[in-house]
């Protein structure tokens, strides 16, 4: 017997290790009101009550009325949503724009839902600057496969909010062995009936941007293969690199708001 060769009680001590070292990695990161998450929630927010107020006091309609329905079409592509003729005219800002637009209260209350949970989890796990660029690529793949699958017209943040799950899955099968048994129950294929769940609902309900999600889905997922994580020892990454990204992505944002309120000025008229 080869001396050198690790025993089971120094590998099963080392998993255990591992393990406790992940869990602690991940109640640190763990916020309550994690930052980048709430900054998107309280965002998409306050671009909904925009549309709203911009609905109610250029539009015929009463405000209950308004609130109750939510932002009408005109308002939301002045605003930005995805006019899939629109974007082949070269208004490509709109494939992230519409990811901060929803159609109705109840649209928006879903979506926010789904993404404070899901985020709070994610955010712990790749950190604010990952993170980040999950949430962007997430809804910017789900868009621009909505667009080449001919979707006229689409608005909201599910396909970010499915890349969320997408990459919940894939982190939690890429690190099954690190993970604690609380962890292993959330992520991986804990995620898989919510995964399956989000699908039947997709394709049983009318007008729902099934292939949106399912961009968004595999966005997630790739980027969970590929980025590196902030709990799983040896998974770091380049510091600065993600610094760069988180940079490149607040500028994609910033641009893109920018696009948003200049459309906007310049298209709605008074009715």
């Amino acid at each position: 017997m080869d001396d050198n060769l690790p025993s089971f009680e120094a590998i099963h001590l080392h998993d255990t290790l591992v393990r406790e070292s992940v869990m602690r990695s991940f109640h640190k990161g763990f916020r309550r009101w994690p930052l980048v998450t709430t900054s998107l929630v309280i965002g998409i927010v306050g671009v909904h009550l925009l549309g709203l107020g911009l609905d109610w006091w250029f539009g015929p309609y009463g405000l209950l009325e308004v609130l109750s329905s939510g932002p009408g079409v005109a308002v939301l592509e002045a605003l930005g949503a995805r006019n899939s003729e629109l974007v082949a005219e070269g208004e490509v800002w709109r494939l992230l724009s519409c990811v901060f637009l929803h159609a109705g209260p109840f649209h928006l209350g879903l979506n926010m839902l789904a993404l404070f949970g899901l985020g709070r989890l994610c955010e712990a796990v790749y950190g604010p600057r990952r993170f980040l660029g999950l949430f962007l690529i997430s809804g910017l793949l789900g868009s621009f496969l909505s667009q080449l699958g001919g979707t006229g017209l689409s608005v909201g943040a599910s396909g970010a909010v499915f890349g969320l799950m997408g990459a919940g899955v894939v982190f939690g099968l890429r690190s099954r062995r690190e993970l604690p048994g609380p962890l292993r129950s959330i992520f991986g294929r804990g995620l898989v009936p919510w995964v399956v769940l989000n699908l039947f609902i997709g394709f049983s309900v009318p007008r729902i941007d099934n292939l949106g999600h399912l961009g968004g889905m595999l966005g997630g997922a790739v980027c969970a293969a590929l980025f590196g994580d902030q709990i799983v020892p040896g998974r770091r990454g380049s510091r600065s690199a993600w610094e760069v990204a988180t940079w490149l992505g607040i500028l994609l944002i910033g641009w893109t708001l920018v696009q948003m309120a200049s459309n906007l000025l310049s298209q709605i008229q008074p009715v």
